[in-house]
């Protein structure tokens, strides 16, 4: 069979939902790459960017500059924008922590989420991790973080464990904060 016999039109059209237009890997390396765009950088690196380096900074001024604080993330006009920079954060910790997306809409209480701001309707993008203690995570929360905290300090989070993963190890949320996040674990 070639490709043309496995698939059929049944005249049954299926509208995508909410959560699968969002989710759909070419909709988010679009945003990445707009955000990227944004700050003049070429592409995300196949290992993460020291914190100090100069993208890290570069991306942390861009984020401060764009979003002075967290009610900007409220501003219709900024949606775009928020938006990028949620894809951005998760495809960092996809790509380099091997966490994955989900929806977390119907999670039951206990996981990481943030009171403060809703960035979407209807959906709830997060991450999972592999991390026994630090499961899942809100994009909500994890964008509040990057403008209170600067993403560079995501970026030295995510370095931290991708090294440890990649030397063997199966690190725990509390190894990797000790030292990068003591003050907030796991990003409050």
């Amino acid at each position: 069979m070639d490709d043309e016999q496995m698939t059929m039109d049944l005249g049954v059209s299926v509208e995508q939902t909410a959560w699968g237009n969002w989710v759909d890997r070419d909709r988010r390396a679009i945003q990445v790459r707009n955000f990227l765009i944004r700050a003049g950088l070429p592409a995300l690196p196949p290992e993460p960017w020291d914190f100090e380096s100069e993208e890290a900074i570069q991306i942390s001024d861009m984020i401060a500059e764009l979003f002075p604080d967290v009610e900007a993330v409220r501003i219709p006009e900024n949606a775009d924008a928020v938006d990028q920079l949620v894809c951005l954060i998760g495809e960092w910790f996809v790509r380099y922590l091997d966490a994955r997306w989900l929806d977390l809409t119907n999670m039951p209480p206990g996981y990481n989420d943030c009171a403060d701001i809703s960035i979407y309707d209807g959906i709830k993008p997060g991450v999972a991790f592999k991390f026994h203690d630090w499961t899942t995570c809100t994009a909500d929360l994890l964008v509040k973080f990057a403008i209170e905290q600067e993403f560079i300090r995501i970026i030295e989070l995510v370095s931290v464990g991708f090294w440890r993963l990649r030397k063997g190890g199966s690190p725990t949320f509390a190894e990797l904060s000790t030292g990068y996040f003591a003050d907030h674990p796991p990003f409050l």
